[in-house]
């Protein structure tokens, strides 16, 4: 699930090659291309990412404008991605990022398809990141649910302490503790909670509620089918996020929308991410 990205106008086309570690074939895994023969990690795989649009250049024409006019205009959204959905917030200096969201549940399908929902810290404007989160996938004919996280360049690490099952409320919170130190907190409702706090040397230049379909084996299988995911209680630096629909991103495959978020609800720190071409109804204030 890691992202290696730059803020650029136009896409940013990275990928990873992804391979399933032995014992446990819900976990994507992935190394980045470099020169010669890849080198096989379990980490999970590379967001392709398309930062927003607002000052395109002649040279560096932005993808929204080889989309198609539905495409182009849905929902105001900031950016699109290959295989992101969600809300990302640029600038920064970000110390701390944190969120809350259900486990969406997956339908059986034809082939394996996987998902993931996490929060991060970097990974838009650089190559750093920290984040945590959930996987939903649908493999050899199995749902299957589990949490990780992960820090650039290592590879992700899954949470083996935790039973994560569909409709568990997850909270993921990630923190700079000291300088160079931070702190990943997962906890499912249900089955418990876990922390680990680590070294982390990113700028904090951005802060990511995502849902993703990794990268396998250098291309982007099939997105897990799943229920709408709900993120609420967005944060960043001991605040409410304050999210804009300029801040919000879908994916899109072949010229469609596949993955798409609702607009922020009333206090801007949740929404909606839907697999449908159009916006989902933001989530309504409880």
């Amino acid at each position: 699930m890691h992202a290696k990205s730059t803020l650029l106008i136009a896409a940013l086309l990275t990928a990873a090659l992804g391979v399933a570690p032995a014992g446990d074939p819900g976990v994507p895994s992935s190394a980045s291309p470099a020169a010669g023969p890849a080198v096989h990690t379990d980490a999970f795989p590379t967001a392709d990412w398309t930062a927003p649009v607002s000052a395109p250049t002649a040279a560096d024409p932005p993808l929204r404008a080889a989309m198609p006019a539905a495409v182009r205009g849905a929902g105001g959204l900031g950016w699109y991605s290959s295989n992101w959905a969600g809300y990302a917030l640029a600038g920064g200096p970000y110390r701390s990022v944190s969120g809350q969201w259900t486990v969406p549940s997956v339908t059986p399908t034809g082939r394996p398809s996987y998902s993931a929902q996490w929060v991060g810290v970097d990974g838009v404007s650089s190559a750093s990141l920290i984040q945590a989160g959930t996987q939903a996938n649908f493999v050899n004919g199995t749902a299957r649910y589990s949490a990780w996280w992960e820090i650039l360049p290592a590879p992700a690490v899954a949470i083996r302490t935790l039973t994560v099952r569909a409709g568990d409320l997850i909270s993921v919170s990630i923190a700079r503790v000291s300088a160079g130190r931070w702190r990943i907190a997962l906890t499912d409702r249900r089955s418990g909670s876990f922390s680990t706090i680590r070294d982390y040397a990113g700028p904090g230049t951005s802060a990511e509620w995502i849902v993703e379909a990794p990268f396998i084996g250098w291309r982007i299988p099939q997105l897990a089918a799943h229920v709408p995911v709900v993120f609420d209680n967005a944060m960043v630096n001991g605040g409410m996020a304050h999210l804009t629909i300029g801040d919000a991103g879908a994916m899109i495959r072949r010229g469609i929308l596949v993955e798409t978020p609702s607009a922020p609800d009333a206090d801007g720190n949740g929404f909606a991410v839907a697999e449908q071409a159009i916006p989902p109804d933001r989530p309504i204030q409880t």
